[in-house]
């Protein structure tokens, strides 16, 4: 699952918790910062070590995620390429299907603008899922 911070991926992410409470499966929840995001921040309170996750959309799906009672990890990813770093978490973390917001382009504007929804498509050896 991965989300920018736009309204479709939001909407997206609402869907793939809707899969996940059917499957009984897990979630990764994966975004991509600017090179100039700042990095998480270890802190200890007590005997628990914390990441403090310094993406904003991240904070923010931990936020929509409290409470879902399903399991879920964050991935942070900074700069380069969206779609690569989305195809490489796939694999990396085994998941069975990706999730995603369409931003509504049109197939021409898309084409123009290298839509990474349209490179996942494309590219992913698992099925994908978008969320308008």
């Amino acid at each position: 699952m991965a989300i920018d911070g736009s309204d479709y991926s939001w909407r997206a992410l609402e869907y793939a918790c809707s899969l996940v409470k059917l499957s009984g499966g897990s979630l990764v929840i994966m975004t991509v910062a600017p090179k100039n995001a700042p990095v998480p921040v270890l802190f200890a309170d007590g005997d628990c070590l914390t990441a403090q996750i310094g993406d904003e959309i991240l904070d923010a799906a931990r936020s929509v995620m409290r409470g879902q009672k399903i399991s879920c990890s964050y991935l942070l990813e900074r700069g380069g390429n969206v779609a690569d770093h989305i195809l490489h978490a796939e694999k990396a973390e085994n998941c069975d299907a990706i999730v995603l917001g369409s931003r509504g382009f049109g197939k021409l504007e898309g084409l123009f603008r290298n839509s990474v929804s349209q490179v996942i498509v494309e590219n992913a050896d698992i099925p994908v899922i978008i969320v308008k």
